[in-house]
């Protein structure tokens, strides 16, 4: 009777072992999931930046002058809001991507690059440039396809580095700060007017 005790536990304990190492197994990803390597599609110093230039659905021309004053060559005289331009080319400047749609495509017409709806070009103070070809959409990833023009492979990226360049050159004047003595001189100029 004590022998049958001992055999029951012994099966009882081999059964709840099993049972922990099934469990244990169905917990593991066995799987070696193969990381796709990060791509570099652009990468430059923005300081070498000497104009940005935007082609296609809109037009934006903008030049660094000699002092790192950013300008915009149709807004002669205008103020341009400098922290807007040095943002677009730092989104620019460095693009990475864990996505490269196709290597050297036969056909750039399924990616909108046939005839691309919007170019970005970076030109540097050595003479060099860099173009960036925008396509289509990919709905289904809220992503861009782009090109590098020289390079003919195609990557997806992310749509704000296409979409934040949709802006027209008016968009860049920089917004005149009224301070407080030039709004209470408005707002009393603005009574007098009405009482009189």
């Amino acid at each position: 009777m004590k022998k049958q005790k001992i055999q029951v536990m012994i099966l009882a304990i081999l059964c709840l072992v099993c049972a922990g190492g099934y469990f244990w197994i169905r917990s593991q990803d066995f799987e070696t999931q193969e990381e796709i390597p990060e791509t570099v599609v652009t990468d430059f110093d923005t300081d070498e930046v000497t104009e940005l230039t935007v082609t296609g659905d809109n037009e934006l021309d903008f030049v660094r002058g000699e002092d790192g004053t950013w300008t915009e060559a149709t807004l002669e005289g205008e103020a341009i809001d400098q922290d807007s331009v040095n943002m677009l080319l730092s989104q620019i400047s460095h693009i990475t991507t864990r996505e490269t749609v196709v290597e050297s495509p036969q056909d750039l017409t399924e990616y909108g690059l046939e005839e691309p709806f919007r170019t970005i070009e970076v030109k540097f103070s050595d003479g060099t440039s860099v173009t960036i070809l925008a396509g289509a959409e990919s709905t289904l990833l809220s992503k861009y396809y782009i090109r590098i023009q020289d390079n003919p492979d195609v990557y997806l990226v992310s749509a704000y580095l296409v979409t934040d360049f949709d802006k027209t050159a008016e968009e860049f004047i920089e917004e005149e700060e009224t301070t407080e003595e030039e709004t209470t001189e408005k707002e009393t100029t603005q009574e007098e007017t009405e009482t009189s």
